[in-house]
């Protein structure tokens, strides 16, 4: 039997080929079956189908327990989100109240105070003078 994979010692693959022999199918046959086995038993599965199980037949049966289902997440949903929605209706409140304090005046653009701010070379009036060197 050849044997093309890398990094198996050779105990491994003695084990490997008695486990062949004594199962008489192929070498792929049985490490596809060991893989599988251990995949199932690493996720806890204690068995890995070979097929994907048929969906159930959709029957007003199989459906109304799915519907309750949804309507009882619809409700929690519902009671965890109401707190939020309060929550962001005092917070706009609280804004609109702020805004109504301030001054009627329009707040200044970006580039309406950039052309009536003086030069650079020109200290601000509320600045101090620059210190006198010796």
């Amino acid at each position: 039997m050849p044997w093309s994979i890398k990094g198996v010692s050779t105990e491994a693959r003695e084990a490997a080929r008695a486990a062949v022999e004594a199962s008489g199918g192929t070498m792929g046959e049985w490490l596809g079956e060991a893989i599988r086995a251990v995949a199932a038993e690493e996720r806890g599965v204690a068995e890995m189908p070979d097929a994907v199980p048929a969906a159930p037949e959709m029957t007003p049966e199989t459906l109304e327990p799915l519907a309750e289902r949804i309507a009882a997440a619809e409700r929690r949903t519902a009671l965890m989100v109401a707190p939020l929605h309060e929550l962001l209706e005092t917070i706009a409140r609280r804004l609109e109240g702020l805004e109504s304090r301030l001054p009627s005046s329009p707040v200044p653009s970006a580039e309406s105070r950039a052309a009536s701010s003086p030069s650079d070379d020109t200290p601000a009036p509320d600045s101090a003078p620059p210190p006198d060197r010796p």
